[in-house]
């Protein structure tokens, strides 16, 4: 048995880095925790501060982790394999999504074992099994190791949501772009965030600015159930979540009553241009996110956002634009913020 230093709880950080800074804390062991002690394995032979209360205790022996994917599956795969291996993935909650080559689908259990065993927050792995597609915008997956659910809570900017991947659109892609908008709202502004999904725009923006008012719209009613919860396990009482057809909504409820609409759908986006519009205030600010060619990124975003103003008798006036994330090769997410006058 290891011998351990035996330490109070109040006092065990301060004596662990006196002990990990002079080389004693033995790293191979994993130390022990009771009621009222903290037992640090030392290292045999190593200098240690005086005054330790020595105690021998069986203790957990750490297991070495491989730092990475690729690492885990080092002559696992042939060399062939390892250049078809694709080796980021998407962490939404303790779930994993990677994506499976054709040619790998025979050894997709083994990379999924091997992706658990390099990151051990990791409790399901699913696979990616066709394009996103349908009304409600859903990328199906399927699990192919771990916990057998889709279901899982991701946490972003001191929030939670509880979603299903299978019955819900997310990203967790648009991390910055959720930060860089909740920087941006003032106190006491009403929000419009037509296709809101299960509210991770609007809850956040919500949560950051308690004395504004924040709508969600959204079509898919497996959505609109999570951003219900979503909103309560947040307590943003300041959020509500409208369930329908987002061109209608802004149009016949929402006319003029918006300082700032988040179009967070960028496929067919343009087609809500009109109404999303309609809803602003004069002078209000409009997020208008859209898919572009990485040769001239921003030309059509602007171009549509331009005529659509025109065609309302308003005029748009483009103050910030960005690449927000590359979606394929020959495409990126673009998001290009405008003045709606």
């Amino acid at each position: 048995m290891p011998l351990c230093a035996k330490v109070k709880r109040e006092n065990a950080e301060k004596i662990r880095r006196g002990l990990a800074s002079s080389g004693a804390l033995d790293n191979d062991y994993i130390p022990a925790r009771g009621r009222e002690y903290i037992y640090f394995p030392l290292v045999k032979g190593a200098a240690r501060p005086p005054g330790l209360v020595l105690w021998e205790r069986k203790l957990e022996r750490r297991s070495e982790r491989p730092k990475s994917l690729r690492e885990a599956l080092d002559g696992r795969l042939s060399a062939r394999e390892m250049e078809e291996l694709v080796t980021s993935f998407d962490l939404i909650g303790d779930i994993a999504v990677i994506e499976v080559p054709p040619k790998l689908c025979a050894k997709q259990k083994l990379i999924a074992k091997a992706l658990q065993s390099a990151h051990h927050n990791v409790k399901v792995v699913a696979k990616k099994t066709g394009k996103t597609t349908g009304e409600f915008r859903i990328r199906p997956v399927k699990v192919i190791a771990g916990e057998r659910r889709t279901r899982t809570a991701y946490r972003e900017g001191g929030c939670e949501f509880e979603l299903d991947l299978n019955k819900t659109y997310f990203s967790p892609r648009l991390g910055t772009e959720r930060g860089r908008l909740c920087a941006l709202v003032k106190e006491g502004e009403r929000v419009l965030v037509p296709f809101a999904g299960v509210g991770p725009f609007a809850i956040r923006i919500g949560k950051a600015v308690p004395s504004a008012q924040v709508v969600g719209i959204e079509l898919n009613p497996d959505a609109c159930k999570y951003f219900g919860e979503n909103i309560g396990r947040n307590r943003c009482a300041n959020v509500r979540v409208e369930k329908g057809d987002a061109g209608r909504i802004m149009r016949e409820k929402y006319s003029g009553w918006a300082d700032r609409v988040a179009m967070p759908l960028p496929k067919d986006a343009k087609h809500f241009l009109p109404s999303a519009i309609c809803a602003l205030k004069k002078g209000g600010m409009l997020h208008y996110y859209a898919f572009a060619r990485t040769e001239a990124p921003f030309g059509e975003a602007e171009k549509d956002v331009k005529e659509a103003a025109a065609s309302l008798g308003r005029r748009a006036q483009v103050i910030f634009r960005r690449v927000v994330r590359p979606y394929s090769k020959t495409t990126e997410q673009v998001v290009v913020d405008a003045i709606i006058c």
